[in-house]
This record gives structure tokens, sequence and C-alpha cells, in this order.
């Protein structure tokens, strides 16, 4: 069962939702999550960023190649066929189209999707087109059985700029839900396309996943979604869940695995935060959430 379905969506091309999309399914890989990336974009761009990469003349195949599957599906029918092709995964991300050229296909994506993502700027121009990607999210909740949740994510942002700041503060105006980490402007992102994710860059979207974490536990239950170094805190709680068969713990945040004893001492008494349940009812561990 798919524990986070991801899209990410934006009025205009060229606002990072492929590059997010890589990056975070890399983050999601590594963390040992089996990651399926959907490229819903005509352009195929996220495809051939992974072939581009796999023939990187410096690094063998097994070094190079992308450590998730991909499959390109511009289809206006995405939304009934990608349960079947993602049954196994544990994270889905796909990267839509722009809804300017391409709105039957992105609407099928985030009727999909549990979160919306929009890649966002921080200019008056970019804050203004993400209002026709929110109607879009309004309108489908007459087709959904549950709510659609959405969020922000500031990107290209300059550092210490009163301008992201400022971006952030128009937004939350808005009603928006900006995810606390945004995105740096930097080359490592910028030329990042058609070669291998290396280690470097990948802290920040690695902040980015756990934001993402955060938003949907404990309402979905997930072997891992991301290691971060971040260490847990009062406001941003630790999660663990119980594995089956080897009475183990896994932080469900920090993708870390203990033994039931290393848990006690951690600090605190363990409440249980929820039980997760697949569609046909089956117990898929309790979630435990350390103060």
């Amino acid at each position: 069962m798919t524990g986070l379905r991801l899209a990410l969506a934006n009025l205009k091309p060229g606002t990072g939702k492929t590059t997010s999309a890589v990056w975070l399914a890399h983050v999601f890989a590594q963390a040992g999550n089996s990651v399926l990336l959907v490229d819903a974009d005509p352009s195929g761009s996220a495809l051939e960023w992974s072939d581009l990469a796999a023939m990187y003349p410096r690094l063998s195949l097994s070094q190079a190649a992308f450590p998730f599957r991909i499959v390109a599906l511009p289809s206006r029918e995405l939304h009934r066929r990608v349960p079947e092709i993602a049954r196994a995964d544990d994270v889905v991300i796909i990267d839509t189209p722009q809804l300017e050229d391409h709105a039957s296909i992105a609407r099928s994506a985030m009727r999909y999707a549990d979160e919306i993502l929009i890649p966002c700027g921080p200019t008056p121009i970019e804050i203004n087109r993400t209002t026709p990607v929110r109607e879009e999210i309004t309108d489908l909740g007459s087709v959904r059985d549950k709510p659609l949740r959405s969020s922000i994510l500031l990107n290209r942002c300059i550092t210490r700029a009163h301008s992201t700041t400022d971006a952030r503060e128009v937004l939350e105006g808005l009603g928006y839900d900006v995810l606390g980490t945004s995105v740096p402007r930097l080359e490592v992102y910028a030329q990042s396309f058609g070669v291998p994710i290396r280690h470097h860059g990948l802290d920040i979207w690695r902040n980015v996943a756990q934001d993402l974490v955060e938003r949907c536990l404990p309402r979905c239950t997930i072997r891992s979604l991301t290691h971060c170094d971040r260490p847990a805190t009062a406001a941003s709680p630790r999660y663990w869940q119980r594995r089956a068969g080897d009475g183990r713990y896994r932080l469900l945040a920090l993708g870390k695995v203990l033994h039931p004893a290393a848990v006690g001492g951690q600090g605190g008494a363990a409440e249980v935060g929820g039980v997760g349940r697949d569609k046909e009812g089956d117990r898929r561990g309790d979630l435990l959430r350390f103060g």
C-alpha cells in the first residue's frame, strides 16, 4: 500500500517541478523506500534526466542510475492507471505538466495524489500564479472521497534576502500552508538536470521531505520516509512504528530502526498515536509518539 502520494503542480513551466520531484525521489529512495516517479509531462523531462544520468561518463551504471523506478504516463486516465502500477511502492511522486497547457493530465494526477506540492519562487508574479492551482484543487473536492492536502514549497530563494520572508508572509496571509523549509537558489540544483544526483545538496531536500512526513503522520503508515540528521524536538515529535515479526521499532520521520530496549531510553513514556490500516483493514503497525 502506498504511504505517500505526492504531485508537483503549477500553472506554468519552469517553476522547479521536475527538479523538486527528482531530488525528493532520491531522498525517499535513499532512506530505503520503494519509490515510483511518474513523469506525467508530455515533454518527458524527468525521464530524459534519468536516461542522461545513466550515461554519465565518469560513473558506472550502478552509481549513475536513479535508485528508483520512473515511468512516463502523460495520460488523462493517470488516476486510474497508477494504483495498479504503484501497488508495491511506498512513495509515489508525480511530476505534472503545467496546468495552462495540459489541464486534463494535471487534474488526473491531482485526483490520485494525497498532497499537492506547489513550487513557487518568492516573487509577486509567481505568488499570483498559485491562485489557479488552488482553484483546481478546490474543484477536485467534488470528485474525491477524502480531502486533498496542498502546500507551497518556496524555491529559488536568495539566502538571507527579505523576499523569502515577505513571500512566506503573503502566502500564509492568503491561507496557504507553506513548508517550513525553503530551497535556496544554488547552482547544484540549477545545473543538476541530466546528471546523477550525488550527496552534495541533499540535506535541504531531506528537510523538505521531513516537512511532508509531518503533514501526513499519523494518518498514514510509511515504513521510512527520509533519513534526516535533524534532531526531533517538542515541536517536531518523533514517531515510531513497530515492525511486524521482528519486534523492532522504526523511527518513521528519521528512517532509523531500534530494538524495543532502545525505545525505552528515548525519554518519556510512549503513547499510542493510532493504528494504521490499509483499505482491506489489515493491521500495519502501531504508531507510537514520543513528546
